[in-house]
Protein backbone atom coordinates (compact mmCIF):
# COMPACT_ATOMS: atom_id res chain seq x y z
CA UNK A 1 0.00 0.00 0.00
CA UNK A 2 1.40 3.35 -0.79
CA UNK A 3 1.25 6.37 1.27
CA UNK A 4 -2.02 7.87 1.57
CA UNK A 5 -2.18 11.47 -0.82
CA UNK A 6 -4.36 14.03 -0.67
CA UNK A 7 -3.95 15.81 -4.12
CA UNK A 8 -3.01 19.64 -4.25
CA UNK A 9 -3.00 21.86 -7.23
CA UNK A 10 0.69 23.58 -7.86
CA UNK A 11 0.62 27.50 -8.10
CA UNK A 12 0.50 28.48 -11.35
CA UNK A 13 4.21 29.43 -12.62
CA UNK A 14 3.30 32.16 -15.19
CA UNK A 15 4.54 35.77 -14.94
CA UNK A 16 0.74 36.62 -15.63
CA UNK A 17 -2.85 36.35 -15.41
CA UNK A 18 -4.61 34.02 -17.84
CA UNK A 19 -8.01 32.49 -18.52
CA UNK A 20 -8.35 28.91 -19.50
CA UNK A 21 -11.73 27.57 -21.49
CA UNK A 22 -12.64 23.94 -21.81
CA UNK A 23 -15.56 23.32 -24.21
CA UNK A 24 -17.21 19.53 -23.96
CA UNK A 25 -19.40 19.45 -26.91
CA UNK A 26 -21.41 16.50 -26.56
CA UNK A 27 -23.73 14.33 -28.39
CA UNK A 28 -26.55 15.48 -26.59
CA UNK A 29 -25.90 18.20 -23.94
CA UNK A 30 -22.66 20.18 -23.52
CA UNK A 31 -20.89 22.31 -20.98
CA UNK A 32 -18.49 24.55 -20.21
CA UNK A 33 -15.62 24.95 -17.17
CA UNK A 34 -12.70 27.39 -16.50
CA UNK A 35 -10.06 28.71 -14.49
CA UNK A 36 -8.42 31.90 -14.19
CA UNK A 37 -4.38 31.74 -13.35
CA UNK A 38 -2.84 34.30 -11.01
CA UNK A 39 1.01 33.59 -10.98
CA UNK A 40 2.07 32.08 -7.66
CA UNK A 41 -1.70 30.65 -6.30
CA UNK A 42 -3.62 27.81 -7.16
CA UNK A 43 -5.96 28.22 -9.63
CA UNK A 44 -9.58 26.93 -8.82
CA UNK A 45 -12.15 25.33 -11.74
CA UNK A 46 -15.24 26.52 -12.10
CA UNK A 47 -18.39 26.14 -14.06
CA UNK A 48 -20.48 28.11 -16.18
CA UNK A 49 -24.37 26.92 -14.91
CA UNK A 50 -26.52 29.76 -16.95
CA UNK A 51 -27.02 29.83 -20.37
CA UNK A 52 -29.20 31.55 -22.90
CA UNK A 53 -33.03 30.50 -22.82
CA UNK A 54 -32.96 29.17 -19.01
CA UNK A 55 -34.89 30.57 -16.85
CA UNK A 56 -32.87 30.16 -13.76
CA UNK A 57 -29.66 30.89 -12.32
CA UNK A 58 -26.92 28.33 -11.11
CA UNK A 59 -29.61 25.23 -12.02
CA UNK A 60 -27.58 23.39 -14.25
CA UNK A 61 -23.89 23.09 -15.57
CA UNK A 62 -25.02 21.57 -19.08
CA UNK A 63 -27.11 22.59 -22.57
CA UNK A 64 -28.74 20.96 -25.02
CA UNK A 65 -26.31 20.08 -28.09
CA UNK A 66 -28.91 21.39 -30.42
CA UNK A 67 -28.54 23.74 -32.96
CA UNK A 68 -31.54 24.97 -34.94
CA UNK A 69 -32.25 26.93 -38.06
CA UNK A 70 -35.11 28.36 -40.32
CA UNK A 71 -35.27 27.96 -44.32
CA UNK A 72 -32.63 29.92 -45.35
CA UNK A 73 -30.32 28.15 -43.08
CA UNK A 74 -30.17 31.02 -41.00
CA UNK A 75 -29.39 30.04 -36.96
CA UNK A 76 -32.75 30.79 -34.42
CA UNK A 77 -31.74 29.06 -31.64
CA UNK A 78 -29.12 26.79 -29.76
CA UNK A 79 -28.92 24.92 -27.01
CA UNK A 80 -31.13 25.72 -24.52
CA UNK A 81 -32.90 28.09 -26.73
CA UNK A 82 -34.31 24.99 -28.69
CA UNK A 83 -36.77 23.57 -26.20
CA UNK A 84 -39.98 23.71 -27.80
CA UNK A 85 -41.90 22.75 -24.50
CA UNK A 86 -40.29 26.43 -22.89
CA UNK A 87 -41.03 28.10 -26.17
CA UNK A 88 -43.49 27.05 -28.50
CA UNK A 89 -43.34 29.64 -31.09
CA UNK A 90 -40.50 27.36 -32.75
CA UNK A 91 -43.32 24.97 -33.70
CA UNK A 92 -44.45 27.83 -35.81
CA UNK A 93 -41.54 28.68 -38.12
CA UNK A 94 -41.72 27.36 -41.61
CA UNK A 95 -38.90 25.31 -42.62
CA UNK A 96 -37.38 24.61 -38.97
CA UNK A 97 -34.37 22.62 -39.48
CA UNK A 98 -32.76 20.86 -36.56
CA UNK A 99 -29.18 19.90 -36.11
CA UNK A 100 -28.98 16.84 -33.10
CA UNK A 101 -26.70 14.30 -32.77
CA UNK A 102 -24.15 16.21 -35.15
CA UNK A 103 -20.84 15.03 -32.82
CA UNK A 104 -21.27 11.69 -34.09
CA UNK A 105 -21.04 12.72 -37.61
CA UNK A 106 -17.27 13.40 -36.97
CA UNK A 107 -16.68 9.93 -36.17
CA UNK A 108 -13.77 7.50 -37.72
CA UNK A 109 -15.03 4.79 -39.74
CA UNK A 110 -12.84 2.46 -37.97
CA UNK A 111 -14.43 2.60 -34.95
CA UNK A 112 -17.59 1.07 -36.26
CA UNK A 113 -15.69 -1.84 -38.03
CA UNK A 114 -13.62 -2.94 -34.33
CA UNK A 115 -16.52 -2.58 -32.50
CA UNK A 116 -20.17 -3.81 -32.67
CA UNK A 117 -21.70 -0.62 -33.37
CA UNK A 118 -25.48 0.76 -33.66
CA UNK A 119 -24.86 3.55 -35.91
CA UNK A 120 -27.22 4.19 -38.27
CA UNK A 121 -30.12 6.33 -39.10
CA UNK A 122 -28.21 9.30 -37.39
CA UNK A 123 -30.62 12.52 -37.26
CA UNK A 124 -29.59 14.13 -41.16
CA UNK A 125 -27.81 17.28 -40.83
CA UNK A 126 -29.84 20.26 -42.19
CA UNK A 127 -29.35 20.50 -45.80
CA UNK A 128 -27.01 22.87 -46.39
CA UNK A 129 -24.60 22.90 -43.34
CA UNK A 130 -21.48 20.22 -42.70
CA UNK A 131 -21.05 18.72 -39.04
CA UNK A 132 -18.77 21.00 -38.99
CA UNK A 133 -20.51 24.52 -39.13
CA UNK A 134 -22.96 22.85 -36.72
CA UNK A 135 -20.29 22.08 -34.79
CA UNK A 136 -18.64 26.17 -35.04
CA UNK A 137 -22.82 27.41 -34.64
CA UNK A 138 -22.49 25.65 -31.25
CA UNK A 139 -19.26 26.73 -30.43
CA UNK A 140 -20.45 30.37 -31.44
CA UNK A 141 -22.99 29.61 -28.58
CA UNK A 142 -21.04 28.21 -25.91
CA UNK A 143 -18.44 30.90 -25.89
CA UNK A 144 -20.65 33.97 -26.07
CA UNK A 145 -22.78 32.12 -23.15
CA UNK A 146 -19.41 32.08 -21.42
CA UNK A 147 -18.58 35.57 -22.07
CA UNK A 148 -21.46 36.81 -20.72
CA UNK A 149 -21.08 34.60 -17.45
CA UNK A 150 -17.96 35.78 -16.84
CA UNK A 151 -18.31 39.33 -17.87
CA UNK A 152 -21.43 39.64 -15.23
CA UNK A 153 -19.00 37.89 -12.36
CA UNK A 154 -15.51 39.09 -12.65
CA UNK A 155 -16.55 42.37 -14.62
CA UNK A 156 -15.75 43.38 -17.95
CA UNK A 157 -12.44 44.60 -17.70
CA UNK A 158 -10.85 41.41 -16.55
CA UNK A 159 -12.79 39.64 -19.50
CA UNK A 160 -10.97 42.36 -22.07
CA UNK A 161 -8.11 42.06 -20.44
CA UNK A 162 -7.36 38.71 -21.70
CA UNK A 163 -10.27 37.69 -24.10
CA UNK A 164 -6.92 37.88 -26.69
CA UNK A 165 -4.85 35.12 -25.17
CA UNK A 166 -7.53 32.78 -23.69
CA UNK A 167 -6.46 29.02 -24.02
CA UNK A 168 -9.31 26.43 -24.94
CA UNK A 169 -9.34 23.10 -24.93
CA UNK A 170 -11.65 21.26 -26.48
CA UNK A 171 -12.55 17.39 -25.37
CA UNK A 172 -13.33 14.70 -27.72
CA UNK A 173 -14.12 10.92 -27.61
CA UNK A 174 -11.36 8.98 -27.28
CA UNK A 175 -11.35 7.44 -30.59
CA UNK A 176 -11.01 10.52 -31.91
CA UNK A 177 -7.67 11.41 -34.07
CA UNK A 178 -5.74 13.87 -35.69
CA UNK A 179 -8.96 14.35 -38.54
CA UNK A 180 -11.00 15.33 -36.13
CA UNK A 181 -9.07 17.49 -34.46
CA UNK A 182 -8.79 19.52 -36.98
CA UNK A 183 -11.93 19.53 -38.18
CA UNK A 184 -12.72 20.88 -34.27
CA UNK A 185 -9.97 23.48 -34.84
CA UNK A 186 -11.33 24.47 -38.05
CA UNK A 187 -14.75 24.79 -36.16
CA UNK A 188 -13.09 26.73 -33.55
CA UNK A 189 -11.48 29.08 -35.70
CA UNK A 190 -15.06 29.58 -37.70
CA UNK A 191 -16.93 30.04 -34.06
CA UNK A 192 -14.12 32.99 -33.33
CA UNK A 193 -12.66 31.34 -30.48
CA UNK A 194 -9.23 32.20 -32.35
CA UNK A 195 -7.97 34.15 -35.26
CA UNK A 196 -7.41 32.13 -38.42
CA UNK A 197 -3.51 32.21 -38.10
CA UNK A 198 -1.15 29.84 -36.57
CA UNK A 199 -0.67 31.89 -33.44
CA UNK A 200 -4.26 31.82 -32.51
CA UNK A 201 -4.53 27.94 -33.38
CA UNK A 202 -2.01 27.29 -31.35
CA UNK A 203 -4.48 28.29 -28.24
CA UNK A 204 -6.49 25.32 -29.28
CA UNK A 205 -5.52 22.23 -27.53
CA UNK A 206 -7.44 18.85 -27.16
CA UNK A 207 -7.80 16.06 -24.73
CA UNK A 208 -9.45 12.85 -24.70
CA UNK A 209 -12.78 12.11 -22.73
CA UNK A 210 -11.17 8.98 -20.88
CA UNK A 211 -8.20 11.07 -19.56
CA UNK A 212 -10.27 14.35 -18.87
CA UNK A 213 -12.00 12.51 -16.75
CA UNK A 214 -9.45 10.70 -15.15
CA UNK A 215 -8.89 14.30 -13.94
CA UNK A 216 -11.79 14.86 -12.59
CA UNK A 217 -11.48 11.86 -10.29
CA UNK A 218 -8.43 13.02 -9.27
CA UNK A 219 -9.80 16.05 -7.78
CA UNK A 220 -13.04 14.40 -6.15
CA UNK A 221 -12.15 11.01 -4.72
CA UNK A 222 -8.28 11.04 -4.85
CA UNK A 223 -7.93 8.60 -1.82
CA UNK A 224 -9.60 5.64 -4.31
CA UNK A 225 -5.91 6.26 -6.56
CA UNK A 226 -3.25 6.01 -3.95
CA UNK A 227 -2.06 2.54 -4.75
CA UNK A 228 -0.35 1.40 -7.59
CA UNK A 229 -3.09 -1.15 -9.13
CA UNK A 230 -4.21 -0.43 -12.00
CA UNK A 231 -7.78 1.50 -12.48
CA UNK A 232 -10.15 2.17 -15.56
CA UNK A 233 -12.04 5.15 -16.30
CA UNK A 234 -15.67 4.62 -18.30
CA UNK A 235 -16.40 8.10 -19.49
CA UNK A 236 -20.37 7.03 -20.08
CA UNK A 237 -21.61 9.74 -22.22
CA UNK A 238 -24.72 10.42 -24.80
CA UNK A 239 -23.53 8.71 -28.02
CA UNK A 240 -19.67 7.00 -26.79
CA UNK A 241 -18.66 4.98 -24.02
CA UNK A 242 -15.10 5.86 -23.68
CA UNK A 243 -12.34 2.98 -21.75
CA UNK A 244 -9.19 4.53 -20.58
CA UNK A 245 -6.79 2.38 -17.92
CA UNK A 246 -4.24 4.27 -15.79
CA UNK A 247 -1.75 3.07 -12.75
CA UNK A 248 0.17 5.62 -10.54
CA UNK A 249 3.49 6.10 -12.05
CA UNK A 250 5.14 7.37 -9.37
CA UNK A 251 4.34 8.03 -5.31
CA UNK A 252 3.61 11.41 -6.31
CA UNK A 253 -0.30 12.06 -8.52
CA UNK A 254 1.22 11.13 -11.75
CA UNK A 255 -0.43 8.56 -13.63
CA UNK A 256 0.62 6.11 -17.11
CA UNK A 257 -1.65 5.11 -19.63
CA UNK A 258 -1.33 0.80 -19.34
CA UNK A 259 -2.90 -0.12 -22.30
CA UNK A 260 -4.71 1.61 -25.31
CA UNK A 261 -7.97 4.10 -24.61
CA UNK A 262 -11.15 2.51 -26.70
CA UNK A 263 -14.15 4.37 -27.78
CA UNK A 264 -17.62 2.51 -28.62
CA UNK A 265 -20.73 3.93 -29.41
CA UNK A 266 -23.14 2.80 -26.89
CA UNK A 267 -23.96 5.76 -25.45
CA UNK A 268 -27.32 6.47 -23.86
CA UNK A 269 -28.65 8.01 -27.09
CA UNK A 270 -28.88 4.48 -28.51
CA UNK A 271 -31.24 3.41 -25.30
CA UNK A 272 -33.73 6.12 -26.08
CA UNK A 273 -33.32 4.89 -30.07
CA UNK A 274 -34.25 1.17 -29.15
CA UNK A 275 -37.18 2.18 -26.85
CA UNK A 276 -38.49 4.12 -29.97
CA UNK A 277 -38.15 1.31 -32.07
CA UNK A 278 -39.86 -0.94 -29.39
CA UNK A 279 -42.39 1.72 -28.83
CA UNK A 280 -43.15 2.13 -32.76
CA UNK A 281 -43.28 -1.66 -33.06
CA UNK A 282 -45.10 -2.34 -30.45
CA UNK A 283 -47.86 0.32 -31.61
CA UNK A 284 -48.03 -0.61 -35.23
CA UNK A 285 -51.97 -0.06 -35.72
CA UNK A 286 -53.23 1.62 -33.28
CA UNK A 287 -53.99 5.36 -33.61
CA UNK A 288 -51.32 6.35 -31.44
CA UNK A 289 -48.87 4.79 -33.41
CA UNK A 290 -48.02 7.83 -35.26
CA UNK A 291 -44.74 9.48 -35.54
CA UNK A 292 -45.82 12.81 -33.45
CA UNK A 293 -47.07 10.64 -31.05
CA UNK A 294 -44.18 7.89 -30.71
CA UNK A 295 -41.54 11.22 -30.75
CA UNK A 296 -43.88 12.29 -27.39
CA UNK A 297 -43.23 8.94 -25.68
CA UNK A 298 -39.90 9.26 -26.60
CA UNK A 299 -39.02 12.69 -25.39
CA UNK A 300 -40.72 11.88 -21.80
CA UNK A 301 -38.89 8.40 -21.84
CA UNK A 302 -35.92 10.55 -21.96
CA UNK A 303 -36.72 12.73 -19.50
CA UNK A 304 -38.37 10.72 -17.20
CA UNK A 305 -38.14 6.91 -17.58
CA UNK A 306 -34.60 6.27 -18.29
CA UNK A 307 -33.10 8.21 -15.76
CA UNK A 308 -35.34 6.72 -13.02
CA UNK A 309 -35.42 3.04 -14.30
CA UNK A 310 -34.07 1.25 -11.46
CA UNK A 311 -35.97 -2.47 -11.34
CA UNK A 312 -36.64 -5.06 -13.95
CA UNK A 313 -39.73 -6.20 -11.70
CA UNK A 314 -41.64 -2.92 -11.15
CA UNK A 315 -44.03 -1.31 -14.03
CA UNK A 316 -43.05 2.17 -15.92
CA UNK A 317 -45.74 4.95 -17.42
CA UNK A 318 -45.32 6.77 -19.94
CA UNK A 319 -47.16 9.87 -20.08
CA UNK A 320 -47.62 11.22 -23.13
CA UNK A 321 -51.55 12.12 -23.41
CA UNK A 322 -55.03 13.62 -22.20
CA UNK A 323 -57.05 11.02 -19.99
CA UNK A 324 -59.29 10.93 -22.63
CA UNK A 325 -56.84 8.35 -25.01
CA UNK A 326 -57.58 5.14 -24.42
CA UNK A 327 -56.79 2.12 -26.54
CA UNK A 328 -57.08 -0.79 -24.08
CA UNK A 329 -55.65 -3.34 -27.16
CA UNK A 330 -52.57 -1.75 -27.04
CA UNK A 331 -52.14 -0.90 -23.28
CA UNK A 332 -52.91 2.74 -23.76
CA UNK A 333 -55.07 3.90 -20.79
CA UNK A 334 -55.65 7.70 -19.90
CA UNK A 335 -52.95 9.22 -21.92
CA UNK A 336 -50.19 6.51 -20.90
CA UNK A 337 -48.40 3.17 -21.93
CA UNK A 338 -47.09 0.75 -19.45
CA UNK A 339 -43.50 -0.30 -20.11
CA UNK A 340 -42.55 -3.58 -18.04
CA UNK A 341 -39.17 -3.84 -16.04
CA UNK A 342 -38.04 -6.50 -18.48
CA UNK A 343 -38.13 -4.77 -21.32
CA UNK A 344 -36.18 -1.72 -20.42
CA UNK A 345 -33.70 -3.71 -19.34
CA UNK A 346 -33.21 -4.54 -22.94
CA UNK A 347 -32.90 -1.25 -24.31
CA UNK A 348 -29.67 -0.55 -21.59
CA UNK A 349 -28.20 -4.56 -22.63
CA UNK A 350 -26.11 -3.52 -25.47
CA UNK A 351 -24.51 -0.78 -23.73
CA UNK A 352 -24.12 -3.20 -20.24
CA UNK A 353 -22.79 -6.08 -22.59
CA UNK A 354 -19.93 -3.80 -24.29
CA UNK A 355 -18.92 -2.34 -21.25
CA UNK A 356 -18.69 -6.00 -19.54
CA UNK A 357 -16.89 -7.50 -23.08
CA UNK A 358 -14.03 -4.50 -22.79
CA UNK A 359 -13.38 -3.92 -19.04
CA UNK A 360 -12.81 -8.24 -18.97
CA UNK A 361 -10.38 -7.90 -22.33
CA UNK A 362 -8.22 -5.25 -20.69
CA UNK A 363 -8.46 -6.84 -17.23
CA UNK A 364 -7.27 -9.98 -19.16
CA UNK A 365 -4.04 -8.39 -20.77
CA UNK A 366 -3.34 -6.51 -18.36
CA UNK A 367 -0.42 -7.38 -16.15
CA UNK A 368 -1.32 -4.69 -13.00
CA UNK A 369 -4.34 -6.30 -11.23
CA UNK A 370 -7.33 -3.61 -11.82
CA UNK A 371 -9.05 -2.48 -8.31
CA UNK A 372 -11.22 0.03 -9.38
CA UNK A 373 -13.67 1.10 -12.17
CA UNK A 374 -14.67 4.69 -12.08
CA UNK A 375 -18.30 5.92 -13.85
CA UNK A 376 -18.72 8.88 -15.09
CA UNK A 377 -20.51 11.16 -17.60
CA UNK A 378 -24.29 11.81 -17.97
CA UNK A 379 -25.31 8.39 -18.53
CA UNK A 380 -23.58 7.23 -14.92
CA UNK A 381 -25.96 8.60 -12.83
CA UNK A 382 -28.46 5.51 -14.43
CA UNK A 383 -28.55 3.83 -10.77
CA UNK A 384 -30.04 0.56 -13.23
CA UNK A 385 -26.68 1.05 -15.20
CA UNK A 386 -24.19 1.50 -12.36
CA UNK A 387 -25.99 -1.48 -10.45
CA UNK A 388 -26.19 -4.04 -12.82
CA UNK A 389 -22.30 -3.46 -13.72
CA UNK A 390 -21.26 -3.27 -10.07
CA UNK A 391 -23.29 -6.60 -9.13
CA UNK A 392 -21.31 -8.01 -12.16
CA UNK A 393 -17.83 -7.02 -11.44
CA UNK A 394 -18.20 -7.35 -7.52
CA UNK A 395 -17.02 -10.73 -7.93
CA UNK A 396 -13.85 -9.83 -9.43
CA UNK A 397 -13.07 -8.01 -6.83
CA UNK A 398 -13.27 -4.74 -9.01
CA UNK A 399 -15.04 -1.87 -7.13
CA UNK A 400 -17.23 0.57 -8.97
CA UNK A 401 -17.23 3.93 -7.81
CA UNK A 402 -18.91 7.44 -9.29
CA UNK A 403 -17.18 10.61 -7.63
CA UNK A 404 -19.72 12.94 -5.65
CA UNK A 405 -21.03 15.52 -7.89
CA UNK A 406 -22.51 16.17 -11.03
CA UNK A 407 -21.39 12.90 -13.43
CA UNK A 408 -22.53 14.99 -16.21
CA UNK A 409 -19.55 17.74 -15.92
CA UNK A 410 -16.98 15.85 -15.52
CA UNK A 411 -15.26 16.29 -18.77
CA UNK A 412 -15.21 19.59 -19.05
CA UNK A 413 -14.01 19.87 -15.38
CA UNK A 414 -11.82 17.23 -16.25
CA UNK A 415 -10.63 19.25 -19.33
CA UNK A 416 -9.14 22.33 -17.29
CA UNK A 417 -7.70 20.23 -14.52
CA UNK A 418 -5.52 18.46 -17.59
CA UNK A 419 -4.69 21.53 -18.69
CA UNK A 420 -3.29 22.57 -14.78
CA UNK A 421 -1.90 19.80 -13.61
CA UNK A 422 -1.16 17.01 -16.61
CA UNK A 423 -0.68 14.62 -14.93
CA UNK A 424 -0.86 11.65 -16.99
CA UNK A 425 3.37 11.58 -17.67
CA UNK A 426 2.59 8.50 -20.64
CA UNK A 427 0.30 6.78 -23.19
CA UNK A 428 0.15 3.43 -25.02
CA UNK A 429 0.17 3.48 -28.85
CA UNK A 430 -3.25 1.72 -30.64
CA UNK A 431 -1.81 1.08 -33.45
CA UNK A 432 1.80 0.93 -36.17
CA UNK A 433 2.73 3.87 -37.50
CA UNK A 434 4.96 4.41 -39.94
CA UNK A 435 5.57 5.65 -43.58
CA UNK A 436 5.82 3.82 -47.15
CA UNK A 437 9.24 3.00 -47.93
CA UNK A 438 11.04 1.19 -51.14
CA UNK A 439 13.48 -2.13 -49.93
CA UNK A 440 16.18 -3.10 -52.71
CA UNK A 441 14.85 -6.27 -54.92
CA UNK A 442 15.84 -9.58 -54.12
CA UNK A 443 15.34 -11.86 -56.58
CA UNK A 444 15.77 -14.56 -53.95
CA UNK A 445 12.74 -13.04 -51.64
CA UNK A 446 9.18 -14.55 -52.86
CA UNK A 447 7.75 -11.36 -51.64
CA UNK A 448 9.81 -9.42 -53.83
CA UNK A 449 9.18 -11.98 -56.68
CA UNK A 450 5.65 -11.68 -56.24
CA UNK A 451 5.78 -7.96 -56.59
CA UNK A 452 8.13 -7.72 -59.57
CA UNK A 453 5.84 -6.02 -61.77
CA UNK A 454 6.06 -2.41 -59.40
CA UNK A 455 10.07 -2.86 -59.24
CA UNK A 456 11.82 0.66 -60.31
CA UNK A 457 15.51 1.55 -61.55
CA UNK A 458 16.89 4.04 -59.14
CA UNK A 459 19.96 6.53 -60.07
CA UNK A 460 22.46 3.73 -58.56
CA UNK A 461 21.48 0.78 -61.29
CA UNK A 462 19.79 -1.26 -58.81
CA UNK A 463 16.34 -2.30 -58.95
CA UNK A 464 13.89 -1.32 -55.91
CA UNK A 465 10.42 -2.20 -54.63
CA UNK A 466 7.98 -0.23 -53.62
CA UNK A 467 5.00 -0.71 -51.59
CA UNK A 468 7.02 -1.65 -48.12
CA UNK A 469 5.70 -0.23 -44.68
CA UNK A 470 8.39 0.93 -41.89
CA UNK A 471 7.24 0.70 -38.70
CA UNK A 472 8.44 3.86 -36.51
CA UNK A 473 6.47 3.50 -33.50
CA UNK A 474 5.11 0.27 -32.93
CA UNK A 475 1.48 -1.13 -31.16
CA UNK A 476 0.92 -1.01 -27.76
CA UNK A 477 4.43 0.95 -27.35
CA UNK A 478 4.36 3.07 -23.80
CA UNK A 479 4.87 6.32 -25.24
CA UNK A 480 5.85 9.73 -23.25
CA UNK A 481 5.52 13.32 -24.25
CA UNK A 482 9.34 13.54 -24.53
CA UNK A 483 10.16 10.54 -26.45
CA UNK A 484 10.69 10.60 -30.15
CA UNK A 485 10.64 7.82 -32.41
CA UNK A 486 12.23 8.51 -35.62
CA UNK A 487 13.82 5.97 -38.08
CA UNK A 488 16.21 6.77 -40.82
CA UNK A 489 15.50 6.65 -44.81
CA UNK A 490 17.70 6.74 -47.47
CA UNK A 491 16.44 8.34 -51.21
CA UNK A 492 18.96 8.04 -53.90
CA UNK A 493 19.04 11.19 -56.19
CA UNK A 494 20.49 11.60 -59.82
CA UNK A 495 23.23 14.54 -60.95
CA UNK A 496 20.37 16.25 -62.77
CA UNK A 497 18.21 15.92 -59.12
CA UNK A 498 20.99 17.43 -57.32
CA UNK A 499 20.63 20.81 -59.33
CA UNK A 500 17.28 21.54 -59.25
CA UNK A 501 15.39 22.58 -55.79
CA UNK A 502 14.16 19.52 -53.60
CA UNK A 503 10.97 18.71 -51.75
CA UNK A 504 10.74 15.54 -49.44
CA UNK A 505 7.07 14.23 -48.85
CA UNK A 506 6.61 11.49 -46.51
CA UNK A 507 2.79 10.31 -45.97
CA UNK A 508 2.68 9.22 -42.44
CA UNK A 509 0.16 5.86 -42.10
CA UNK A 510 -1.18 3.97 -39.55
CA UNK A 511 -1.99 0.27 -39.67
CA UNK A 512 -5.56 -0.86 -37.75
CA UNK A 513 -5.26 -4.62 -37.83
CA UNK A 514 -6.13 -6.34 -34.70
CA UNK A 515 -2.83 -8.23 -34.99
CA UNK A 516 -0.21 -7.74 -32.74
CA UNK A 517 2.24 -6.51 -36.05
CA UNK A 518 2.06 -4.77 -39.68
CA UNK A 519 2.18 -6.30 -42.28
CA UNK A 520 5.15 -5.66 -44.16
CA UNK A 521 3.38 -4.96 -47.18
CA UNK A 522 0.73 -2.91 -47.20
CA UNK A 523 -0.99 -4.58 -50.17
CA UNK A 524 -1.30 -7.39 -47.92
CA UNK A 525 -4.31 -5.66 -45.95
CA UNK A 526 -4.67 -2.05 -48.29
CA UNK A 527 -8.18 -0.99 -46.39
CA UNK A 528 -6.33 -1.25 -43.16
CA UNK A 529 -4.10 1.45 -43.49
CA UNK A 530 -4.97 5.08 -43.21
CA UNK A 531 -3.37 8.06 -44.53
CA UNK A 532 -3.07 10.36 -41.78
CA UNK A 533 -0.79 13.44 -42.95
CA UNK A 534 1.96 14.69 -45.20
CA UNK A 535 4.80 16.18 -43.91
CA UNK A 536 7.01 17.64 -46.41
CA UNK A 537 10.32 19.16 -46.07
CA UNK A 538 12.39 21.34 -48.61
CA UNK A 539 16.02 19.53 -48.98
CA UNK A 540 17.62 21.93 -51.40
CA UNK A 541 20.21 23.22 -49.24
CA UNK A 542 21.12 19.84 -48.05
CA UNK A 543 21.31 18.31 -51.60
CA UNK A 544 23.79 20.88 -52.64
CA UNK A 545 26.15 19.84 -50.13
CA UNK A 546 26.12 15.93 -50.92
CA UNK A 547 29.01 14.01 -52.32
CA UNK A 548 29.34 12.16 -55.53
CA UNK A 549 29.33 8.33 -55.50
CA UNK A 550 30.15 5.79 -57.99
CA UNK A 551 28.40 2.61 -58.40
CA UNK A 552 29.87 -0.98 -59.40
CA UNK A 553 27.60 0.33 -62.42
CA UNK A 554 29.18 3.15 -63.23
CA UNK A 555 27.04 5.42 -62.49
CA UNK A 556 27.25 8.69 -60.55
CA UNK A 557 24.39 9.13 -57.91
CA UNK A 558 24.07 10.77 -54.41
CA UNK A 559 22.07 9.44 -51.29
CA UNK A 560 19.94 11.95 -49.25
CA UNK A 561 19.48 10.86 -45.55
CA UNK A 562 16.86 12.00 -43.69
CA UNK A 563 14.99 11.00 -40.45
CA UNK A 564 11.07 11.19 -40.18
CA UNK A 565 10.16 11.53 -36.44
CA UNK A 566 7.05 11.21 -34.18
CA UNK A 567 6.23 12.77 -31.49
CA UNK A 568 3.19 11.06 -29.40
CA UNK A 569 3.17 11.94 -26.06
CA UNK A 570 0.88 14.47 -25.77
CA UNK A 571 -3.46 14.10 -27.70
CA UNK A 572 -1.98 15.25 -31.02
CA UNK A 573 0.50 13.61 -33.27
CA UNK A 574 3.45 15.40 -34.61
CA UNK A 575 5.05 14.18 -37.41
CA UNK A 576 8.33 15.87 -38.22
CA UNK A 577 11.33 15.31 -41.40
CA UNK A 578 14.87 16.14 -39.77
CA UNK A 579 18.04 16.34 -41.45
CA UNK A 580 21.76 18.00 -40.61
CA UNK A 581 22.89 20.10 -42.63
CA UNK A 582 26.51 21.12 -42.62
CA UNK A 583 27.48 18.47 -40.18
CA UNK A 584 26.13 20.18 -36.83
CA UNK A 585 22.68 22.38 -38.13
CA UNK A 586 19.74 19.85 -37.09
CA UNK A 587 16.78 20.89 -39.41
CA UNK A 588 13.30 20.11 -38.19
CA UNK A 589 9.94 20.23 -40.75
CA UNK A 590 6.68 19.72 -39.37
CA UNK A 591 3.36 18.52 -39.74
CA UNK A 592 0.19 17.63 -37.67
CA UNK A 593 -2.23 14.82 -38.39
CA UNK A 594 -4.40 17.08 -40.42
CA UNK A 595 -5.38 15.37 -43.25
Amino acid sequence: MSPPLRFIRKPYQGDKRKLVISIDVGTTYSGVSYAVLDPGLPSQIQGVTQYPGQDHIGGDSKVQSVVMYDKNDKVIAVGAETDRQVFPELQEIEGLQTAAWFKLHFRPPHLEREHDSEIKDLPQLPKNKTAIQVFADMLTYLFKSTKQYIRERQGVPFWNSLESSIDFVLSHPNGWEGKQQAEMRHAAVMAGLVPNEEEGKKRISFVTEGEASLHFCLNKIPDALNDHDGLMVVDCGGGTLDFSSYTRASDLFEFKEISPAECTFQGSVFVTHRAGAFLSETLKGSKYGTKEDINEMVNIFEKNTKPSFKSTTKSYWIKFGRISDNDTKYGIRSGTIKLDGKEIAKFFQPAVDSIIKIVEDKVKKSTIPMKVLFMVGGFATSDYLYQTLDNYFKKAGITIMRPDAYLNKAVAEGSVAHYLDRTVRSRVSKYDFGTPISETFNPNRPEHIARQDRAFYVASGDRWIGGAFSVILSKNTTVSEETEYRRSYDIQLSSNDVKSPWNESCSIQCYRGLEDHAPEWIDKAPNLFTHLCTVTADLSNLIRSLKPIVSEQGKTYYILRFSVVLLFGLTELDAEIAWTENVSTLMVSRAYTEN
